[in-house]
Formats: C-alpha cells, sequence, structure tokens
C-alpha cells in the first residue's frame, strides 16, 4: 500500500515538474520579443505637448489615436537598422487606402505588441533610445 502511494507522489511531483518546466519555457518565450527602431522626426512621430512622454503618429482620426508612451531612456545602443515608421505604417496592411484614408489601429496596435518598440531622438549633445509601450488614446 505504501509502496502505492509513493508511486503516486512521484509521478504526482513528476508531473507538477513537468508543468513547471513548460511553464518556465512558455514564459521564455514571450519574454523574448524583437526590436524595432523608429527615429522621431518631429513631423509623422512627434511628442505630445499637452500629453507628456507620449508619442503621437499623424495619421489619426482624431478620435481614437495610435500613440506610443515612453517607459524608460536607454543610452549607447547600436540598432542594425532603424526604420521610418511613415513608410512602415502607409506600406502596410494597417493603412487602408480605399477612396478614404484609414488606419487600422487595433490592427497594428496587435502587431506591434509583439515587439519592443525603441525610438530614436537625436540631438547635437547626444542620442537617446526611448523604449516605449504603445496605447491607444480616447478623445472625448
Amino acid at each position: 500500500m505504501m509502496s502505492k502511494f509513493k508511486s503516486s507522489v512521484f509521478i504526482g511531483c513528476r508531473l507538477i515538474m513537468y508543468l513547471f518546466l513548460l511553464n518556465n519555457v512558455q514564459a521564455q518565450q514571450k519574454v523574448k520579443k524583437d526590436t524595432l527602431y523608429f527615429k522621431i522626426d518631429n513631423s509623422y512621430l512627434f511628442e505630445n505637448k499637452n500629453i507628456p512622454k507620449t508619442f503621437f503618429i499623424e495619421d489619426g482620426n482624431g478620435h481614437t489615436e495610435f500613440c506610443f508612451q515612453e517607459a524608460e531612456i536607454l543610452f549607447n545602443l547600436k540598432p542594425t537598422e532603424v526604420l521610418d515608421l511613415k513608410y512602415f505604417i502607409r506600406n502596410s496592411k494597417f493603412f487602408i487606402n480605399q477612396g478614404k484614408i484609414t488606419l487600422d489601429i487595433k490592427g497594428l496596435l496587435d502587431f506591434m505588441k509583439n515587439y519592443k518598440i525603441i525610438l530614436i531622438r537625436e540631438s547635437d549633445e547626444k542620442t537617446e533610445y526611448i523604449k516605449v509601450d504603445i496605447s491607444i488614446v480616447i478623445f472625448d
């Protein structure tokens, strides 16, 4: 009888250990994200003067806006490729040009959630790499 109990406990512990390892692998997979770098050009991608540390894009609808919110300032990164955000968005499946130009904000948000986004702000003195979170702002 004791042998069956020990066997059940051992199987239960192995199952728990397996589930723990499976969850740990899945968590590690979720953490690892590719990074997209975009330059702040102050025309298409600009910092909002009324909402500090928030960056908007030109392609909004006035009511619901896609935006980036500053999470952390980083220095001395060496990006291999810096993308043009305007070109990136306007040549994507999220930019719909059928008579009236519209941006699929939810689709863009869902896509961008899968990446770590870094915005690059250059000045004469330094280059800042701004790690951002993505969100949607709804205006009344």
